[in-house]
């Protein structure tokens, strides 16, 4: 490859597992934009892998407009994938949620890091109930400074 050559793009970013049918109709989408992907079919399902730059932004719209694809299916293969019931009947691997980043884009995960966004207001909140109670009951030094202490350290948990 000659200096200063571009690197072809790397389609090892999961995507996400679809329907066969779904997964034909994402490729055609994907294809149309010009983003390179690859296809890896197995005996029940077939995963997408596309560039990481992509991966995100992607999950998201297909998040978003997730209705739109599965009825811009063939009607036979729509009638199927529907039977598959859910919320997003087809995509086996989903996002489970989203939420809007600091930038104001709109962000969706598969649920890795659904644990890690909720246990700092989790801890936050035990702290406040142990701060308020200990104080309402009237407990010592220990207590409150206990609660205050798990409210700081909940509040400061990134999210």
């Amino acid at each position: 490859m000659p200096v200063g050559a571009a690197l072809p793009p790397r389609t090892d970013a999961l995507l996400g597992r679809f329907h066969p049918a779904v997964a034909g109709r994402l490729g055609e989408l994907l294809y149309r934009r010009g983003i390179e992907h690859r296809v890896v079919t197995r005996d029940d399902d077939t995963e997408l892998y596309v560039d990481a730059a992509h991966q995100g932004d992607l999950r998201a719209e297909f998040a978003l407009t997730w209705a739109q694809i599965v009825h811009g299916l063939p009607a036979d293969d729509a009638v199927a994938v529907l039977g598959l019931g859910g919320a997003t009947p087809g995509w086996y691997d989903a996002p489970e949620g989203g939420w809007v980043d600091r930038a104001g884009r709109f962000v969706v995960d598969a649920g890795d890091g659904e644990g890690a966004r909720m246990a700092g207001p989790a801890i936050a909140a035990a702290g406040a109930v142990i701060l308020l109670l200990g104080w309402y009951a009237g407990a010592g030094a220990g207590v409150l400074i206990g609660g205050a202490a798990l409210l700081l350290l909940g509040a400061l948990i990134p999210r």
